[in-house]
């Protein structure tokens, strides 16, 4: 930048530009230092150095020198004042720019423009765009996923999306309708790129990686149709655990958020099939020792991925409650109401939602007590024969006459309980309803073979 301003200014300035910025790699050791680093919503990092062209459509990425189960490097522009945090960093270069502050732009004795093109020309950095300026214009675009169940793509709401150019970032969040607009322009061709993260949460792939997608270097829209593969995949899950962080929730309290003492939800997208369709692991998130839910089976429908983040998130926001009550909860008190809450919001998007129900412990409790309804579902039973678990069959619980509880209410209950015929009598103590006669024939019926 300073050769492209005694270029236009001729031999005898005397203006020395001086560094606005670092570009910075950090190298974190564990969890814990990635998550004091994106804990600062001021910078934004990448998982892959900013001055290197990277393929479009390239997914995660772990640099090869960075040993599995330790955060690959993650790179930065940060303003010369910065305050880093106690996490190791290198400082790559120093930079100049101008689009850092208005102050900034006018002092410079020449148009912003002009100095860049010229940086840009005696570096051979021009591409396939000669002219002195051809903008500006503004990153923007749509960004929806394939739904297996409502067989038609459907939009993504609250996926932050990045235009960058060089070490300059804007960044927009899709609407309800999928759609986003990036809070700055550009006068030439961006870099356009995605991560599956918000404040409060964040999509994974593998150990330690954000789920991302890097998009094409243009000029215009970049839209998104995510119709298979890990990306949509990725797309169903954060659209699940965006909802319950920040839509509507029926008056549930929310997951656990992103603070000093607690870090940002982990959930791990398994490509892979397993016997299991989700895990939680209270432990993992608190102690930073990885992601506290997996997921699992992309092979299942929009509809199943949706219903199955939502329960392991319910467990999540089960412990946030109170970490002694969950722990020492009744599997069958704390699946029965991950459970119920997988079918309160599950249908709010599916309105024909209707989980696998099981007695003893994945049970459909909530949904008798909230529809008024007997609950179709599926029993298992105990094989003695083998010591396993029979053929699941289907059945209904036309015992239910119990009707009229909100989810919220059942929520309340279970907060300072841990046994199944605690919770009941919480429930029949805590508030008025003309069923609750008929609260322990449910209770009962869902706690036998």
């Amino acid at each position: 930048m300073q050769e492209a301003l005694n270029n236009l200014l001729g031999s005898q300035s005397t203006y020395v530009i001086s560094p606005t910025n670092y570009y910075v790699k950090f190298i974190p050791q564990d969890d814990d230092e990635l998550s004091l680093l994106k804990n600062d919503t001021s910078i934004f990092l990448y998982q892959y150095p900013l001055d290197v062209e990277i393929e479009e459509g390239s997914l995660t990425y772990q640099d090869p020198d960075v040993p599995i189960g330790q955060p690959t490097y993650q790179y930065a522009s940060v303003p010369v004042d910065y305050a880093f945090p106690d996490v190791a960093f290198e400082i790559l270069a120093e930079l100049f720019i101008p689009e850092s502050s208005e102050e900034v732009k006018k002092d410079l004795p020449v148009p912003v423009e002009k100095l860049v093109y010229e940086a840009l020309r005696i570096t051979d950095n021009l591409g396939d765009d000669k002219t002195a300026k051809s903008g500006p214009w503004t990153p923007s675009g749509t960004m929806r996923v394939w739904d297996d169940n409502l067989n038609t793509f459907v939009p993504i709401a609250g996926l932050e999306v990045r235009a960058r150019r060089w070490f300059t970032t804007y960044k927009g969040t899709t609407n309800e309708n999928g759609y986003y607009i990036c809070n700055g322009t550009f006068d030439r061709e961006a870099n356009y790129s995605l991560q599956f993260e918000r404040y409060d949460f964040e999509i994974r792939d593998g150990w330690l990686s954000t789920a991302n997608i890097n998009g094409p270097t243009k000029k215009g829209q970049w839209s998104l149709d995510m119709g298979s593969g890990k990306e949509k995949f990725w797309a169903t899950i954060f659209r699940a655990t965006h909802h319950y962080y920040y839509q509507n929730i029926q008056g549930l309290r929310r997951p656990p958020q992103n603070s000093f003492w607690n870090t940002q939800l982990k959930l791990r997208a398994v490509y892979e099939t397993n016997s299991s369709n989700g895990t939680h692991c209270a432990s993992c998130r608190f102690l930073g020792l990885g992601s506290a839910i997996k997921i699992y089976n992309p092979q299942n429908s929009s509809m199943e991925i949706y219903g199955t983040t939502i329960h392991e998130i319910a467990h999540a926001s089960h412990w946030k409650m109170s970490s002694w009550h969950y722990n020492n909860a009744s599997t069958i008190a704390f699946e029965s109401w991950a459970r119920g809450v997988q079918w309160e919001l599950t249908r709010m998007i599916y309105p024909d939602y209707q989980p696998v129900y099981a007695r003893l412990n994945y049970t459909g409790l909530i949904q008798d007590m909230i529809d008024g309804f007997g609950t179709k579902g599926t029993s298992f039973w105990w094989d003695y024969s083998t010591n396993a678990w029979g053929s699941p069959y289907l059945f209904r619980s036309y015992n239910d006459q119990v009707t009229g509880y909100t989810i919220r209410q059942i929520e309340d209950a279970l907060s300072s309980e841990i046994h199944w015929n605690s919770w009941k009598e919480k429930i029949i103590n805590s508030y008025n309803n003309a069923t609750e006669n008929n609260l322990g024939g449910s209770f009962d019926y869902w706690n036998t073979h």
